[in-house]
């Protein structure tokens, strides 16, 4: 059985366009610890590809993605 992803805090971005995601989750990531699991929930589709971007740029590790009709969901853990 796959290890259940502990969240430590939840961002809707439901609604919003490129870049506020990004931004949002930046803002976010920003004010956690090492270690801690953003998860983002958001439906704009060009966050398929600006999340892994955005997470590979600053070194915060992807953990997983999930997409659901209309949804996109992204598991982050802020690296060190």
């Amino acid at each position: 059985m796959a290890e259940e992803i502990q969240v430590t805090q939840t961002l809707d971005t439901k609604g919003l366009s490129c870049p506020i995601p990004i931004l949002k989750t930046k803002r976010a990531m920003d004010a956690m610890a090492k270690d801690q699991v953003l998860k983002v929930l958001t439906t704009d589709p060009g966050s398929q590809k600006d999340m892994p971007a955005w997470a590979n740029r600053t070194g915060n590790v992807l953990l997983k993605v999930e997409e659901n009709p209309g949804v996109f969901t992204f598991y982050i853990r802020k690296a060190g």
